[in-house]
């Protein structure tokens, strides 16, 4: 009990950094956990020392996860879901270089992640700013949120503090999986209320087709490869954003005609 319990109060702490917009503390994020480095050449790809970084990265990032879902959850309630697209793709983005990081063995590599992850967090308060201005949100009422949401829960937390999906090497796949999901349920819901879905299919069974890309990269454990299918499946999974976007804004457009015809 007094374990989860400083877990969940570790959790509200992480939540407020970036609810407060400080995006340059995520390094900060885990307390008295400092991010391992090293100024001996010789030393910094010793496997102990790359198997620290990755575990920090690992903790961090499941908080910064945490912290981002409660700002969209926010969010989402203040603009009635006309804010959140370009922060979902920013905490995707996160969590795509978040999930690349178990394969890295270079400590050189890993700083770069660190570096990428940091310009994240930055694009991520600077959007989250932008949104609370634009639908006149309120950051106390947003630290609110974070703590109903977090309570709420609380009941389902993991009880092994030890295991973190983040620092697997298979978590890639798992975000993929997550995000093939995603899009099978957002194409589901268009076609019933229907939309014609066939080009967002089409798209998403791109995304899917790099599964074997991935798969190959993860056992090869090469970061090039890695990173080129990352790139290829964030550019197809844009498009794919920009097409459900612009179907619900035909679909709203068309209901709202349909209304107005109603009325005469």
């Amino acid at each position: 009990m007094i374990s989860r319990d400083r877990k969940v109060l570790f959790r509200v702490a992480a939540c407020l950094v970036i609810l407060v917009l400080v995006a340059p503390c995520v390094s900060a994020l885990v307390t008295g956990t400092p991010v391992p480095k090293s100024t001996d050449p010789d030393q910094k790809d010793r496997p102990e020392v790359i198997a620290s970084q990755k575990m920090h990265i690992a903790y961090v990032g499941e908080d910064m996860d945490v912290s981002m879902r409660c700002t969209i959850k926010y969010i989402d309630s203040i603009s009635n879901g006309k804010g959140t697209t370009p922060l979902r793709q920013i905490r995707d983005d996160y969590l795509v270089i978040a999930s690349s990081v178990p394969i890295m063995t270079t400590s050189a590599d890993i700083t770069q992640a660190r570096e990428e992850l940091r310009a994240q967090t930055k694009l991520f308060s600077d959007e989250t700013t932008t949104q609370l201005v634009f639908f006149n949100g309120s950051r106390a009422d947003m630290r609110a949120s974070t703590r109903a949401y977090l309570n709420a829960t609380r009941s389902i937390d993991e009880d092994n503090e030890t295991v973190h999906w983040l620092a697997n090497e298979s978590a890639r796949l798992t975000l993929f999986n997550r995000s093939s999901m995603e899009r099978f349920r957002a194409i589901y819901n268009l076609e019933k209320q229907g939309v014609n879905t066939m080009l967002l299919q089409n798209v998403s069974d791109q995304i899917n087709a790099q599964h074997l890309n991935l798969r190959g990269a993860l056992a090869n454990k090469s970061v090039k490869s890695l990173a080129a299918t990352n790139a290829a499946i964030n550019a197809l999974t844009r498009e794919f954003r920009e097409h459900v976007a612009s179907s619900r804004t035909a679909l709203a457009i068309e209901m709202k005609r349909d209304a107005m015809m109603a009325m005469k």
